[in-house]
């Protein structure tokens, strides 16, 4: 699986561009947008450039990404016991057999 990241334009060259992307730098193809520019925010996937965002697109996706990859702040809520009456559909090792 290739997860798509947000970035700016940060210097082009003849053979690619130089993407900041969030705290890193990176280097990206420009194969499918050639005519990409300084500047512009891109979405980035498997070192390529695939399209052009607005300021705001790329901002809310790095906001989607940090949300799916930052852990919760507060532990899981327990599960529930069974409800009284209910019945395990295996008997257990201590359970009598019939």
């Amino acid at each position: 699986m290739c997860l798509s990241f947000p970035g700016e334009v940060i210097a082009v060259n003849d053979v690619g561009a130089v993407v900041q992307c969030h705290d890193r730098v990176r280097r990206a193809s420009t194969l499918l947008l050639p005519d990409i520019r300084v500047g512009e925010f891109v979405a980035v996937a498997a070192g390529t450039i695939v399209g052009r965002l607005s300021r705001d697109e790329a901002a809310d996706l790095q906001a989607l990404i940090e949300g799916a990859t930052t852990p919760p702040s507060a532990p899981p809520a327990p599960i529930p016991a069974p409800t009284a009456g209910l019945q395990p559909a295996i008997p257990g090792p201590t359970e009598d057999v019939q």
